[in-house]
């Protein structure tokens, strides 16, 4: 196990390759010859094994480590694909579905992360790749309400949680939650922005921040399985805030980002008009160019007259530079003002960017196994990797270093083995003062002869 989550940090590999890895560093009471790849493969599965007991253990270390009370925890999820083309059994987690990083040609498998106020990562969750995120919320909250022994815990999370169903069951169970809104979502959602923006333009200079914060009723929509299989649906009302928050760089950019789509797609369009096609075609390729440029909602396109007729909706794309800029939360039983909510759903920048780490520096995919049981031990592998490297990183924080560059400078630090065939002796290379930095940093003492 320490050779697997070690590699991970140094230099990730297969597990084959990680045999090879062995021979190149020094783990003390380790040798690269007492490991043999099918041991590797019995370590992963103790792991998944014992997955909820060892997260469970390692999580209160953390807590502990830290001083940290778990009142408030962000939730995100997302989606790694698989390269190579093996058969889907039934019972496989390997599934088509939303894919983050734009391979909806390839299987994938969903997880989702909980991180503590403090950014510490306190579970991981793998679930089969065509699982929504939204139906993921009433598990993973209860499970760590249920683990870690904790009745108020507030949520934060993303747009992509926000379901009726996902609201009645945070309201009802007691969970206070901020959750992003998209402006769409609602009518009142859309209210809320068009009069953030109204009171903004009345009481803000031009081209500062602006908060704004109302209540609103929102009717959620639920929809419930009945044991005969039909769907029952119901209306679900509650008094929730919404805070909207405008970034004014943000809204020049969505401005222009959007202002250049339209442009190209005019001009796209034109093109087509004038090929030698005949009208269906020009029809279906310009409905194509609207959907692969997201601009359906602010343009239709008709048959009228012998011609294609490109429409645009004046009133959608009056909104939407009315949106520019802006996001929207929502959130019940919060006890902090509206700039700690805004603050709060911002820190959601974190768990992003310990999704970036799983996948480039701890290189997540590519992914080498196909079992259910392997696939959730090698995401197991890397989430404790990630773990220790979110505590190097916070032990750094006073010498201003991030955790790959300490690990950057620390393998300089080699181990010399000279073998006179009666004995064997180790020597270490100086260690430098950065070094030397790093191990205070982080609480350890400098390495020896004799601790080798």
């Amino acid at each position: 196990i320490k050779s697997l989550i070690f590699n991970r940090l140094d230099d990730p590999s297969s597990k084959l390759a990680l045999l090879s890895w062995l021979e190149t560093v020094h783990i003390p009471g380790i040798k690269s010859g007492d490991i043999r790849y099918e041991y590797l493969l019995r370590a992963m599965d103790f792991l998944i094994t014992n997955k909820q007991e060892l997260e469970d253990i390692i999580s209160l270390r953390l807590l502990d480590l830290f001083n940290h009370d778990l009142k408030l925890c962000f939730y995100d999820l997302t989606s790694t694909y698989f390269e190579a083309d093996k058969s889907i059994t039934d019972d496989d987690i390997r599934r088509n579905g939303y894919s983050r990083d734009h391979r909806s040609d390839r299987e994938q498998i969903v997880i989702g992360v909980v991180m503590t106020g403090d950014c510490l990562p306190l579970a991981h969750y793998t679930f089969s790749g065509n699982r929504s995120d939204s139906t993921t919320v009433q598990e993973v909250m209860s499970d760590i309400r249920n683990r870690f022994g904790v009745e108020k815990i507030t949520l934060v999370a993303d747009k992509g949680m926000v379901s009726g169903t996902n609201i009645k069951f945070l309201v009802e169970s007691g969970f206070p939650f901020i959750l992003g809104e998209s402006p769409r979502q609602s009518t009142v959602a859309r209210e809320v922005i068009k009069q953030a923006a109204k009171d903004r333009l009345a009481n803000s200079p031009d081209g500062l921040s602006y908060i704004y914060e109302t209540e609103q009723i929102k009717q959620c929509q639920i929809k419930e399985e009945l044991s005969s299989g039909k769907i029952k649906q119901s209306t679900y009302k509650v008094n929730l805030r919404y805070v909207a928050c405008y970034n004014p760089q943000m809204a020049i950019k969505k401005y222009h980002t959007r202002t250049k789509r339209i442009t190209d797609m005019l001009m796209e369009v034109e093109q087509i008009q004038f090929k030698s096609i005949n009208l269906e075609d020009q029809y279906s390729q310009i409905l194509s160019i609207l959907s692969r440029k997201r601009l359906s909602r602010f343009f239709s396109v008709s048959i009228s007259s012998g011609e294609t007729v490109l429409k645009r909706n004046d009133e959608e794309l009056q909104f939407e530079q009315e949106c520019d800029g802006w996001f929207l939360t929502i959130s019940k039983e919060v006890a902090l003002g509206k700039e700690s909510i805004i603050a709060k759903y911002k820190d959601l920048k974190y768990i992003e960017h310990g999704f970036f780490e799983l996948k480039h520096s701890l290189q997540l995919r590519p992914n080498h196994h196909w079992t259910p049981r392997r696939i959730k031990a090698h995401v197991m592998v890397c989430f404790m990797a990630f773990q220790i490297a979110v505590l190097f990183e916070k032990r750094l924080s006073d010498i201003k270093m991030t955790w790959e560059k300490a690990m950057q400078s620390l393998k300089r630090i080699a181990v010399i083995k000279w073998d006179r065939g009666d004995y064997t002796r180790n020597a270490l290379v100086k260690v430098k003062p950065e070094q030397l930095e790093i191990f205070k940093a982080i609480g350890s003492v400098k390495p020896t002869t004799t601790s080798l």
